[in-house]
């Protein structure tokens, strides 16, 4: 049975956004409320305090004493395309191709020396001619670095003590290597499981080995002292 309604049901296309109107901007005046700011200081705040500390340390020295530099030579030089890295993570991105939004920053391209930085594939293709030359150099810098900064700090220890520790990193795809195992935020994932090692008393990182994904083993924990730079 037919029934004929005169009552329009159909549903009314309503507007999400907010219908009061433009609201007037906020003014900072005499009574505006303030208080303590307790968040730490933005990445580019701090840009500046990082290149300053490098220049007291005396960084490119001890990179240019230090790091074995690849065959491929860079137009800017290895100094600053790794430096250039470090500036990168310190600001908060974790790619290289976020080096686009920072080509015209302008403390980012005064350390460089230049108006704009190079396009990102650059440092793609540095990092790419990196081998294991490069990766047992960084570890000899940082041993530098840091007996440098203990002796600035006036900070000694007779005994330290190593944190050995281990972490896993999920993979997506088929890489070379990768196991299944734990892990609590992707279970059932493949993944790799770095062997880290830690100085307890400054937090410090020492040494580290990227390994397969296999579960770590008591003989796999102990580090080899050729492993480990000389503070």
């Amino acid at each position: 049975m037919v029934k004929h309604r005169n009552k329009d049901i159909t549903e009314r296309c309503t507007s999400k956004g907010d219908s009061r109107g433009n609201p007037e901007a906020s003014k900072i005046s005499a009574s505006t409320h303030y208080e303590t700011c307790r968040e730490h200081l933005s990445p580019f705040g701090g840009l500046l305090a990082l290149i300053k500390f490098l220049d007291v340390i005396e960084f490119e020295a001890v990179f240019e004493g230090s790091y074995h530099k690849p065959e491929r030579e860079p137009q800017l030089g290895h100094y600053r395309m790794v430096v250039g890295i470090v500036l990168l993570l310190f600001i908060g991105f974790n790619r290289l191709w976020h080096f686009s939004y920072i080509r015209f920053d302008s403390v980012v391209s005064g350390f460089f020396r230049v108006v704009c930085l190079p396009i990102a594939s650059t440092f793609w293709r540095y990092v790419d001619s990196l081998g294991i030359n490069q990766s047992q150099s960084v570890p000899r810098v940082m041993g530098v670095v840091r007996e440098r900064v203990w002796q600035l700090g006036g900070i000694s220890y007779k005994r330290i003590h190593a944190d050995v520790d281990t972490t896993v990193e999920t993979l997506y795809g088929g890489p070379q290597g990768g196991r299944k195992g734990h892990n609590t935020a992707h279970r059932g994932k493949k993944g790799y499981r770095p062997l880290l090692c830690f100085i307890q008393e400054t937090r410090e990182y020492l040494v580290g080995k990227l390994r397969s994904g296999e579960t770590v083993s008591l003989s796999g924990m102990l580090l080899n002292r050729c492993d480990i730079a000389d503070p």
